[in-house]
């Protein structure tokens, strides 16, 4: 026999095959399909055989518990465990493919679809998967309807899907058609059908193989149960006029995508059963009119269907060449398969009741991302306005100064020295929220509280906190330059943001400040908040009682530290608590994020807020916190009550700490807030010294604070989550109800951070009244 003989007998044999669709399902422990399967293999003795159910197995105890880290080893045996007294090729279903003679071992049906929309979660919620897989899709024309199909074959969005199209693929369809040459000549239906069954052998797929004429077409809709929604994706004008007529008359919604442009077309017959056919944008036409019209005949209706404005240029100009130098209208792959997973998305919507109207929509991927830069990409940002005026600290001043006698004058440059190291002290969010103001020979500090008051600060009394580290500051600034100063706090019950009075005196005397520690006037340009992690070190004694001694120098301050292994892990829940609740509050998250500066052009033009690099992130760690902006995703997550992924990051930064700890002050007050920043400034000085790297961690304290005090402005949830974090937390620091947490900070041990937050210049800050 020559090989022209061979191969037409060999074609012949095929024949069969190239017909099937259908898997079948044989179980092992059915004596009948035992049978039936060792008869399939003596007779295909060329079958290949792939049997991956232990994997499978050790897939599903992972994902079903998904908190532990469980090991290959360990896994294989909770296999065993998991089978029992069932041998390993008895579980599961084996399943043949005929039409590729290829035989695999999988697990049965429930736990298949089981393990298979794992990964769904919770992009899909388990009862919007259980209402999907009681729907029935129809999907007319297989070029684009084929990528519809088996993107919801992959979501498994569907319980059944009916395909129909009469078309056989030819070697042109392959630009648009994911399928392989040896499916040349074979029906459209069946390779997608095969396609399915290949990525899920339970899912019901129904085959029209000759596609939607007139004495099918109510039974593609309505037999074995009414369509939920009608794809059509044909290229017959004629056959989607008809779809229509019967889908409206039986209140079935249709949908439509082009691939040019992606544009999709809703109609929800289901909802308005007299809606106009195409929106009425044809007309009455009969579909006999234009059922045998040549491809060029048709374009005007086409024209019509789709609109000629909403057509991309490219579509436009091969408009015009169709029947010319080519031969119908083009498509390309990607706007194939772009298209079709965005009607797969809307379909999906549209079955679980969240997209409930018609319309028509462009979501062209050009016009999203387009090829020249959107005229608009280097706008300026949207820089704070400050509170405070020069007139408005003007005119406090004059009413605070109104009767005094005059004070010793400052040399302007003086002030500008003074109040740039000044600057330099830390605040929550680097926000900044001072003004300064040189008039009469006083210098005044105002709080800008514009900048620092927010859902996560209790009466900005962090920002006061941060007045009180920047007053510090002043003082051993001007003690280095050899300067006398006094200091009022708070002066006015009258002007509340009227932070402090400095003078300058002619001499040391009983109303000069405090010269403690003067020397620490050397670490205020490079004192820093630390944020690299490293190996946790023991706490050393003689650090900690050199904190407690630097803090404990302003009347009234008190450190406490937590620094066992046990003691830091509990924190570090407590933390990870208020990180959570920060991050999907609605509020609270878009404060957070004001806070951050996404580029170094966006750092530089605000100087203030947090850099994104300065937080010393992992590739990972920065891509989630850039997602957790996503505030429309968080709804869901606050639906679903989740959200603990969102305490890993304070895990991380506790791990590699030496200490926790929490500087108090007697009351919460803003003198004692005030105080509070003092004592602060001492303490992160002094640790400066010692090389010991401070990150504070004080939303956690704040959101405490708030708690207590009624809980203003947060969620219920969140009230709830700090009132049982609450009890665990002052078992760590047994801190009285009438005390003030000022900072909540870490204590470790780490290289130099990579750079450091940006201040905003004196300009911007200090206003020399002449």
């Amino acid at each position: 026999m020559d090989t022209g003989d061979r191969l037409g007998k060999r074609l012949l044999e095929a024949r069969y095959e190239c017909e099937a669709w259908r898997p079948q399902l044989f179980r092992l422990s059915v004596s009948e399909d035992r049978r039936s399967l060792s008869k399939l293999l003596d007779e295909m003795p060329g079958m290949q055989v792939y049997d991956a159910l232990e994997e499978q197995l050790i897939d599903l105890i992972r994902t079903r518990n998904p908190s532990e880290r469980i090991s290959d080893l360990a896994a294989r045996e909770r296999v065993r465990l998991y089978l029992g007294e069932t041998a390993p090729d008895e579980y599961g279903v084996w399943v043949y493919y005929p039409w590729a003679v290829r035989l695999v071992h999988l697990l049965d049906e429930a736990e298949f679809i089981e393990l298979r929309t794992n990964r769904n979660k919770y992009k899909l919620t388990p009862e919007e998967q259980a209402r999907l897989a009681r729907k029935r899709v129809g999907v007319v024309g297989l070029s684009v309807g084929q990528t519809v199909a088996t993107t919801m074959a992959l979501e498994r969005s569907v319980g059944e899907i009916r395909l129909a199209d009469f078309d056989r693929l030819d070697l042109s369809n392959l630009n648009r058609i994911r399928s392989s040459v040896h499916n040349l000549g074979v029906s459209k239906v069946l390779i997608t059908a095969r396609d399915i069954a290949e990525i899920d052998p339970f899912l019901k797929v129904v085959l029209y193989p000759v596609g939607v004429h007139d004495d099918n077409l109510s039974a593609f809709l309505l037999r074995g149960g009414k369509l939920d929604v009608l794809i059509d994706e044909c290229d017959s004008i004629d056959i989607k006029l008809k779809l229509r007529v019967t889908a409206r008359l039986h209140k079935i919604p249709v949908l439509m995508e082009t691939s040019d442009r992606s544009l999709i077309d809703v109609e929800r017959f289901d909802l308005e059963p007299t809606r106009p056919i195409f929106h009425g944008l044809v007309g009455n036409i009969e579909p006999e009119r234009i059922a045998n019209l040549s491809t060029e005949e048709k374009i005007p209706y086409v024209l019509k269907i789709i609109g000629e404005g909403t057509m991309s240029s490219r579509m436009v100009t091969s408009m015009i060449e169709i029947e010319s130098t080519i031969k119908t209208w083009p498509q390309l792959g990607s706007c194939v398969v772009y298209g079709g997973g965005a009607a797969a998305d809307i379909v999906r919507r549209m079955n679980l009741g969240q997209m409930n109207y018609s319309g028509r929509f462009i979501a062209d991927i050009e016009n999203i991302v387009p090829n020249d830069p959107p005229s608009g990409a280097d706008m300026p940002l949207d820089v704070h306005v400050p509170e405070w005026t020069a007139e408005g600290m003007e005119r406090a001043a004059d009413r605070w100064s109104h009767g005094r006698p005059a004070a010793l004058a400052w040399a302007p440059e003086l002030a500008r020295e003074l109040v740039e190291v000044a600057a330099r002290a830390p605040s929550g969010g680097n926000t900044q929220p001072w003004r300064w103001l040189l008039r009469g020979g006083r210098l005044f500090l105002f709080h800008e509280r514009a900048r620092s008051e927010s859902l996560a600060d209790f009466r900005a009394l962090g920002g006061v906190a941060a007045l009180g580290a920047a007053a510090e500051s002043l003082r051993l600034a001007a003690h280095a330059r050899g300067l006398e100063l006094s200091q009022l706090a708070f002066p006015s019950a009258d002007e509340p943001d009227l932070a402090a009075v400095f003078e300058r005196l002619p001499a040391a005397g009983p109303g000069a400040v405090s010269h403690w520690h003067d020397e620490l006037a050397a670490a205020l340009g490079v004192r820093h908040t630390n944020r690299k992690t490293s190996a946790r070190v023991p706490f050393d004694p003689a650090h900690q009682d050199a904190l407690r001694t630097a803090a404990g120098s302003v009347a009234g301050a008190q450190l406490l530290f937590v620094s066992g292994e046990a003691e830091l892990a509990e924190i570090a829940e407590l933390v990870g608590i208020g990180d959570q609740q920060r991050i999907i509050d609605d509020r609270l998250n878009r404060e957070m994020f004001r806070e951050v500066r996404w580029t170094p052009e966006e750092a530089e033009v605000t100087r203030d807020g947090i850099y994104i690099d300065s937080l010393e992130l992992s590739a990972a760690d920065r891509a989630g916190l850039s997602m957790c902006r996503r505030r429309d995703a968080l709804v869901l997550l606050r639906t679903l009550g989740g959200g603990r992924g969102l305490r890993k990051s304070a895990a991380k930064a506790i791990a590699s700490a030496s200490a926790v700890g929490l500087l108090t002050m007697p009351r919460v007050s803003a003198d004692d807030f005030f105080r509070g920043g003092q004592a602060l400034q001492r303490m992160w000085l002094v640790a400066h010294g010692l090389g010991l790297a401070i990150y504070p961690m004080t939303t956690l304290a704040y959101m405490f604070l708030r708690a207590r005090h009624g809980g203003e402005g947060l969620s219920e949830a969140a009230v709830a989550a700090l009132a049982e974090a609450r009890p665990r937390f002052t078992r760590l620091f047994p801190v009285q109800p009438e005390q003030a947490e000022v900072l909540l900070f870490r204590v470790s041990q780490a290289e130099a951070p990579t750079l450091q937050s940006l201040r905003r210049t004196v300009e911007q800050i200090l206003h020399v009244s002449g």
